[in-house]
């Protein structure tokens, strides 16, 4: 009889248990070996044990110690027999009852971000993929913007409130570099790579218990959020396009930029749940930067695989909500339209970082989720003066996007939604 393993997954998937027995049969060994060295020295114990006490015995212990030997001997080659034994039988073992225990460790682990296995078993099957690397903008041509007069962001109409960005004097950029060197010498843990790099690029905004009411756009800075995706809420995790494990998808990202609701107006701000993801009913949402640390001399692609997964979710819900609200129009996906569903992603390992964007991908019809692409679109190093200043304006740049385009389209398509339920908010700004 089949045997189901994975939530709709048989366990007979060529491709899913090829990738898992080949796990066990790596992990097979060192837990013998453990196992068979623990048992040697249990008995060594003994051995010195029955030594210390062969004083005054004489031959009667001389004859003692050749039967316990040769014992001994016997019990251990009758233990590696059984060992060898053991091992073929789970050799033979049906290649469906090995994805169903290894399946099982997958789905009480939940596929831990830190594994190898989330780029097969999560990533891939929801077609989340890497795309051709884009070097050659720097942050300007990118958005197609120009640096504010004087590099003053708070000129910029409506983001005079926004307190995050960033205007780094050159002695505070020499002061930067003399740290990430400092912290690579000193070998320090990921932890003061990401305290220093928080605290340095990624700048809060001020919190208040009472909304302002000028209605102007901030962003609220959340480190390690918990956000896990459900089915009854408009936060849900993308759809996998293959049979693949079950993943929850309650990841906490070290860093995220989220969008406060002080930017929408209070006529209508208590009902945006009924259009998109509100975290606590009132706080913050569309977040819009992903921010993923490891410290130096850590694999780029754990921290780039971990970011992704976590970014994925807010991508795939913004195109949900213009989806929708599109759908409520009877209007069709315009280049513009596909252009805005993207997310941006800052990985950093040690001194080295890399920004990316993860654009939603769209079926031939164009109309249609297809899963999404991560795009690498810089990378350097905080160790030199133009790494640290291309950083700086990326930054503040994406902050921009954010606080103006990515703002103002979640807003149009929550009001369009929130008018199709009968909530009245096309008199109101």
């Amino acid at each position: 009889m089949s045997q189901t393993v994975f939530k709709g997954v048989p366990a007979t998937d060529p491709a899913a248990t090829a990738a898992l027995w080949a796990r066990v049969r790596s992990a097979m060994s060192p837990i013998t070996r453990v196992m068979v060295n623990s048992e040697d020295n249990n008995r060594g114990a003994g051995g010195r044990g029955g030594r210390r006490g062969r004083r005054g015995r004489g031959g009667d212990h001389s004859r003692r110690k050749q039967v316990d030997v040769g014992q001994h001997e016997s019990k251990k080659r009758k233990r590696n027999v059984q060992q060898d034994e053991s091992e073929n039988e789970l050799a033979s073992i049906a290649v469906s009852q090995s994805a169903a225990l290894m399946a099982n460790n997958i789905i009480q682990t939940k596929i831990m971000a830190q594994s190898g296995l989330l780029e097969d078993f999560v990533l891939r099957p929801r077609r989340i993929v890497k795309g051709r690397d884009e070097f050659r903008k720097n942050a300007y041509s990118h958005f197609g913007t120009a640096p504010p007069p004087g590099g003053d962001y708070t000129a910029i109409d409506g983001l005079d409130a926004t307190q995050i960005w960033l205007s780094l004097s050159n002695d505070q950029v020499e002061e930067i570099i003399e740290e990430y060197r400092c912290m690579k010498y000193r070998r320090l843990c990921e932890a003061e790579y990401a305290f220093f790099a928080t605290e340095t690029f990624l700048r809060r905004q001020r919190r208040f218990l009472q909304t302002p009411t000028d209605r102007k756009w901030r962003a609220e800075r959340m480190i390690q959020l918990f956000a896990p995706p459900t089915e009854w809420s408009y936060w849900i995790a993308p759809p996998s396009f293959e049979k693949c494990p079950e993943f929850k998808f309650d990841l906490r990202p070290d860093c995220c930029y989220w969008l406060s609701l002080a930017g929408f107006n209070s006529v209508y701000r208590s009902e945006l749940r009924d259009a998109v993801y509100i975290q606590d009913e009132d706080w913050i949402t569309c977040p819009y930067f992903t921010i993923e640390f490891k410290k130096h001399g850590q694999s780029i692609e754990q921290a780039t695989r971990q970011a992704c997964a976590a970014a994925s979710i807010p991508l795939y819900n913004r195109y949900r909500l213009k989806q929708e609200a599109l759908e409520v129009e009877t209007k069709e996906w315009t280049d513009s339209d596909r252009a805005e569903m993207k997310h941006y992603i800052l990985t950093f390992v040690g001194t080295q970082y890399d920004i990316w964007v993860l654009r939603a991908r769209f079926s031939e019809d164009s109309s249609t989720w297809d899963g999404c692409s991560m795009v690498n679109i810089c990378k350097s190093s905080c160790t030199s003066s133009v790494g640290v200043r291309r950083l700086e304006s990326w930054i503040n740049e994406i902050h921009r996007w954010g606080l103006s385009r990515h703002a103002a389209g979640c807003q149009t398509d929550a009001k369009t939604i929130l008018n199709d339920n009968e909530i009245d908010t096309s008199m109101i700004d």
